[in-house]
Order: structure tokens, then C-alpha cells, then sequence
């Protein structure tokens, strides 16, 4: 198995840690940024807890992206970790952690890929966390 660190993340964000836990396991939030586009369509089916698993289809145009994976430990609202397959994108399987804390009046998230991935990992999670941010932000 592939346990190479693709992407580790660490971020502030205004909210508190039920909110930023909820956005990674409640369908209609993560489909508002979760491999999210300006041009895609996305449809998220969740079972957070552990060994239930999570698919997000991903629609945008004329192609069709899944994004599937098994929680491994969902332990809200302080830490969660699922497996990550997107067959479209790259081979093998990819592991992600996150950790949530309450630090002061917000929530420090720390986030890490390890496994298989995309040669742009980190870029890419980068991007996604920060519109999670960006979307919690505005709440």
C-alpha cells in the first residue's frame, strides 16, 4: 500500500467544529463545494459512520466523475477519516484525515491526504478547502 503524503492542509475557519464536521458528511453542504466547479452538477449520498460509505457524482457536461470512498472513523464534531476512489482521475486509493478544534470563536481544521492521488494534490485540496472556508465564511 501507498501511504506517501499527497496534501496536508491546516486552515482557520469562522465557524464552529459541528458546522465545518457537518460540511463534509451532509449531502447538500458538500455539494456546494466538495469537487466542486464553476460548471459542474453534484449529487452527494452519504452513511457517516464507520465502514458506511459516501458517493458524490459528479456531472459537468458530457462527463460523469465519481468520487467514492468508506468511512473509517467519523467521530464528530472532532475528527473524520474515509478512503477516496475517483477511478477517473487516478489509480489506487486514497486516505484522508481531518481533525477539527475549536480555537476561540473559530475552528482550526487540519486536513491530510496520504495514499494514492493526483500528481496536483495539494493544489487541488488547497483550492477545495479554501472554498469551504469561503462557504462557511458567509454563514
Amino acid at each position: 500500500m501507498n501511504f506517501d503524503i499527497r496534501a496536508r492542509v491546516s486552515l482557520l475557519i469562522n465557524a464552529n467544529p459541528q458546522v465545518v464536521f457537518d460540511a463534509w458528511v451532509d449531502p447538500p453542504a458538500m455539494e456546494q463545494w466538495l469537487f466542486k466547479s464553476p460548471t459542474n452538477i453534484l449529487r452527494a449520498v452519504t452513511n457517516p459512520q464507520p465502514g458506511g460509505t459516501y458517493s458524490i457524482i459528479e456531472h459537468d457536461g458530457d462527463s460523469v466523475i465519481t468520487h467514492d470512498g468508506i468511512y473509517s472513523v467519523v467521530d464528530r464534531p472532532a475528527r473524520l477519516a474515509f478512503s477516496l476512489v475517483v477511478p477517473q482521475h487516478f489509480e489506487g486509493t486514497a486516505f484522508i484525515e481531518i481533525l477539527i478544534a475549536s480555537e476561540g470563536t473559530q475552528s482550526r481544521l487540519d486536513f491530510l491526504a496520504a495514499g494514492d492521488g493526483p500528481e496536483d494534490a495539494q493544489n487541488l485540496w488547497k483550492r477545495m478547502l479554501a472554498n469551504l472556508a469561503e462557504l462557511l465564511n458567509r454563514k
